[in-house]
This record gives C-alpha cells, structure tokens and sequence, in this order.
C-alpha cells in the first residue's frame, strides 16, 4: 500500500510541476484573477454611482433641506447645486451636469423622470409646501413634528422576508466559479489523458505503475493546483468584497467561502475521475471532446438549473438536489448562501458524496485500465469495461 502511494504522490507531484511552469497556465491564473476582481469592482463603483444624483435647486426655504432629508431616508445621496433662476437650472439639467432641477413647484427632467429619484424631490417638495403652510399658520416646528408623526401608519408584515441581496451576490460568485474551476480542470485531466496516450508517454508510465494509481496521480495532481488556484481566487475575492464594500457582508461570509471551497474540492473529485475516463476512451483531443459532450451538458444544466435556487432555496427538489452527489458541489453552496441548512443534511451530503467518488474511482479505474493502452481510434465503453480491445 504504501508503495502505490508513493507511486499516486511521484506522478501528482510530476502533474503539479509541469503544469504550474506552463505558460498557459501562469497567462490562465493572471486573467482569472484579474477578470474575478474587475467582476467584483466594476459592479461596485457602478453600485455606488448609481445611488449617487446632482440636483440643481432654484432657491426656496426649507426645500434643499427637505431634499437632504428625503434621500436619506430612501438611501440615496443627493448634491444640491444652487442655481440663480429657471434658465440657469434647465441649462444645468440639459447640459448633463445636474440629474434634475427643481424651480418652484416644477421638477425638470431632460428625458424620462428617474424613478428612484423622482419620489425624493416630489416628497422634498411637499414637505416644504407643508414647512411654509405651517410656518404661516404659525405653528412651531415641534408642533409640526407631532402633527405628522401622528399620521404614520404602524406597518406589520405577517411573512417578514429579510433582505438577501448580499448573501444572493455572493451565492452567485460562488457558483459561477465553481462552474468554471470544475470544468476548467475537469478538462485539464481530460486533454492531459488523451495527450499522454497519443503520445505513447502513458506506455512509459505503465510500466512503473498501475493504470488506477496513474489516473489517481494525475487527478491528484492537477486537484492540487486547482486547489491553490481556486482558494487564491476565493481568497481574493473576499479580500475585494471588504475593500469595495458593495454591500454590508452577511456575518456568515467566511464560513461561506469556506464551504465553497470544500465542494469545490469534493467536485472536482467527483467529476475529475469521469473525465480521466472518458478521456482514456479516445486517441485525439476532438474525440475526447465529443466523448465528454454529454457530461459537459449535464453539467450546463445544473449551472443553469442552480440559478432558479434564489426564487425558493427551501423548494425540496433543491433540498434533493443539494443531497444528489452529481448535482451537490453546485446546489449545496448555493443553498447554504440563501437558507440554513440543517448540519445532518449538510453532513449526508459530504457522506454521499465522498462515497459516490469512492465508487466512481472504481469504475473508472477500470475503465481507464481498459482503455488507456488503445490507441487505434475511440473506445466504447462496453470495450473499456471488459478490457477486451480488439
């Protein structure tokens, strides 16, 4: 036993070295991590811009007071700009240098009203009607105060939905990198097979070791740099996400990352060892490629599938989903970003899946064993199964 480990770990050990030295894959890791970190600045900035209005205000007491205190309220940030009359606000507003004027009882827009600050200045401008009327009525401001508290309603909802937003941002960006990092280096493993196999380096490697312990290696060694590679990236991304802020972060956040982490791991594993396979059952690269069709497909479908989690994360063909090994590593972190996930749940689905690898490395080790010495055209698997190659 301890033999055919040190054999998985020299030929792990070989996968990781001469990929991590490739070109290909220093160019790869740099555009990731520059494409994930623009994803999440870009957006940000955009976020923050977007809550962010200039006004141009004809003077009129109490009204850019009022304005202040309306966008507060409705979370956005509002500059006033004093303008000397109706002219000069129009050329502001039609000149693009002020969102929207404000001269008398007149709102001016230069196209359609923007509907998030619409309601700021017409609210503005009522409260300030209502300051002059009582201020000509004579009433003190304290009295005005308590003359409109006591018309605010009491508001109680019955089914209280919390607002999701920042743990639905991050349940997306989880899942999208899981998406790409599980395809990314399924298909590592899947050219690296038919690559040694068309070269006739696998034979040389036979010789030393056993065909499952060599596929074992090889999914060990690229998992590795996926691993680093991966956790570099998640890493990053939670270190942007504190920077930029886009949003209050969940306290759950790192936990979070934590858990995308460990079925990306599990995921790849899983998925990694089918790739091996169905790359042993070919002897080019496009016939690997039309072999791992279908698995690929299945695979668009749970990405796609997964995208539907955020209007019911409590749905139970999500809970089934979350628990079904071939559908997990996308579901399960999903799931837990949306809704608690109860710990026996979440416990039965690391068991299930780490049994479902187990039986898989058996198949496809076998597959593999079968297949992987032919290189006269593609394998079928009935072929591969009973290692009777013709």
């Amino acid at each position: 036993m301890s033999r055919r480990i040190s054999a998985i770990w020299v030929i792990a050990h070989r996968e990781l070295r001469s990929r991590a030295r490739s070109r290909a894959f220093r160019v790869s890791s740099a555009l990731l991590l520059v494409g994930m970190i623009l994803g999440i600045v870009i957006p940000a900035f955009a976020m923050r811009n977007a809550n962010r209005y200039t006004v141009a205000v004809v003077a009129q007491p109490g009204l850019s007071q009022a304005i202040t205190s309306q966008a507060a309220a409705a979370g956005l940030t509002v500059s006033i700009r004093p303008a000397a009359g109706r002219a000069a606000a129009v050329a502001r507003v039609d000149a693009g240098t002020a969102d929207a004027a404000v001269a008398g009882q007149e709102v001016i827009w230069k196209n359609a009203e923007n509907t998030r600050l619409a309601p700021v200045l017409y609210g503005a401008l009522a409260q300030a009607a209502i300051g002059q009327r009582a201020q000509a009525l004579g009433l003190t401001p304290g009295q005005l105060r308590s003359l409109l508290a006591s018309a605010h309603p009491t508001v109680t909802r019955l089914h209280a939905q919390p607002d999701r937003t920042p743990q639905m941002i991050i349940a997306l960006i989880g899942m999208i990198l899981l998406f790409v990092a599980l395809n990314f280096y399924g298909n590592y493993v899947l050219t690296g097979v038919v690559e040694e196999k068309s070269s006739r380096v696998v034979e040389v490697l036979l010789a030393r070791v056993r065909p499952a312990d060599l596929l074992a290696g090889k999914v060990a060694g690229i998992g590795m740099l996926g691993i680093g590679q991966f956790t570099a990236l998640a890493a990053a991304a939670a270190v942007t996400l504190e920077v930029t802020r886009p949003f209050h972060l969940p306290a759950g956040t790192l936990p979070l990352i934590g858990s995308v982490v460990l079925w990306f791991i599990l995921g790849y594993s899983f998925y990694s060892v089918l790739y091996g396979a169905l790359g042993a059952l070919a002897s080019r690269t496009e016939d690997a490629q039309a072999a791992a069709a279908p698995l690929t497909g299945f695979m668009l479908l749970v990405y796609f599938g997964a995208f539907t989690i955020m209007a019911n994360p409590a749905a139970w063909w999500v809970t089934a989903g979350s628990l079904f090994p071939p559908t997990a590593p996308i579901f399960m972190p999903m799931r837990a970003a949306l809704t608690t996930v109860p710990a026996w749940q979440m416990v039965t689905a690391v068991l299930l899946m780490a049994a479902a690898i187990a039986v898989l490395i058996a198949v496809g080790g076998r597959l593999y064993r079968g297949a992987v010495l032919h290189t006269g055209g593609r394998t079928r698997l009935r072929q591969a199964w009973r290692g009777t190659i013709a």
